[in-house]
């Protein structure tokens, strides 16, 4: 199956590595796919452990866990990266659905590098949400109307 972040690349050969321990990020870009990985793949404890320690605290393992569990995310979009050999910036949009809601917003994250390749924190621009009808084509590209979804039946979104 392809890669949740849009690589293109398998998923086992892309994020899971990363996602199940056994590789680190090589840049920064490479830790953000993977992160959006893990929240479609509802890996809560690789998305707390990739928070920079000083930011852990704030963002528990509960919090995480009710945002990916109520959301089916449908796509990433790299816009830019730019990084040094300690921090790195990534522009970037997702789109993702709660309750026939779709969701969009643009983040521009910044990540820090200290033994491995850490989120620190993002300016957030969130777009208006649009309801989505039953009888509408389901946004994840699918071509079927969202009640005929199973993607988003199978994930209670």
């Amino acid at each position: 199956m392809q890669c949740y972040c849009g690589s293109a690349k398998e998923f086992s050969l892309c994020c899971l590595p990363l996602i199940s321990g056994q590789a680190k990020a090589e840049h920064c870009e490479q830790l953000m796919r993977s992160r959006y990985s893990a929240y479609c793949h509802r890996n809560i404890h690789y998305l707390h452990q990739t928070y920079h320690p000083s930011k852990q605290a704030t963002n528990s393992l509960a919090s995480l866990a009710v945002f990916a569990d109520s959301s089916h995310f449908v796509k990433l979009t790299i816009l830019s990266s730019e990084q040094t050999a300690t921090e790195g910036y990534i522009n970037f949009s997702v789109r993702y659905i709660q309750q026939s809601t779709l969701y969009e917003f643009t983040e521009r994250s910044r990540f820090v590098y200290d033994k491995a390749w850490y989120y620190i924190d993002g300016i957030l621009d969130d777009k208006a949400p649009v309801k989505i009808g039953r009888n509408e084509l389901c946004p994840c590209g699918s071509a079927k109307k969202l009640k005929h979804c199973v993607v988003h039946r199978l994930s209670g979104n």
